[in-house]
């Protein structure tokens, strides 16, 4: 009998810790400001961190990611080189799938949302979007522990 109940704290010693890794994120962790941290041009990864890096201020690239309450969004497509003039904020909504780990940031067009209201069959028989992506970013877990974002697809 006893040794029957030592294996089973052991097995729990070694399964709790293991499911307790898994952490479960919700909007609230993702509020505020992401700036780029890392990118590999050649390899097409793009990865941000709510801290801008030191190293990151006289990149050429650099977007910042503000996410917001009530799934409003802006984004800075700012290329400090000159090639689009200063910083060029556009507003966004964004969403975040807890299942796939996926933040999925989109602006709606009014028209869409009009046009869905005032005719929904004519809507579902086109075959519209309710949305247009404009970036997807996965969570990752960076070398120092923090969460980072990684864009898995924009426009």
């Amino acid at each position: 009998m006893g040794k029957t109940v030592f294996l089973i704290l052991i097995g729990l010693a070694f399964t709790l810790p293991v499911k307790a890794q898994k952490k479960l994120y919700t909007n609230s962790d993702f509020y505020g400001t992401w700036y780029l941290h890392n990118y590999e041009l050649e390899d097409d990864i793009y990865i941000f961190k709510k801290e801008k890096s030191s190293n990151n201020k006289e990149e050429k690239l650099n977007i910042i990611v503000t996410l917001l309450e009530l799934g409003k969004c802006r984004v800075n497509y700012d290329l400090t080189s000159g090639f689009c003039g200063n910083e060029t904020f556009k507003d966004y909504s964004w969403s975040f799938d807890k299942d796939l780990g996926i933040i999925n940031i989109y602006h709606s067009k009014e028209w869409l949302k009009e046009f869905k209201e005032q005719s929904p069959e004519d809507f579902k028989d086109f075959g519209l979007p309710e949305k247009y992506n404009s970036m997807e970013l996965k969570i990752v877990t960076l070398q120092s522990g923090e969460i980072g974002l990684e864009i898995l697809d924009w426009e």
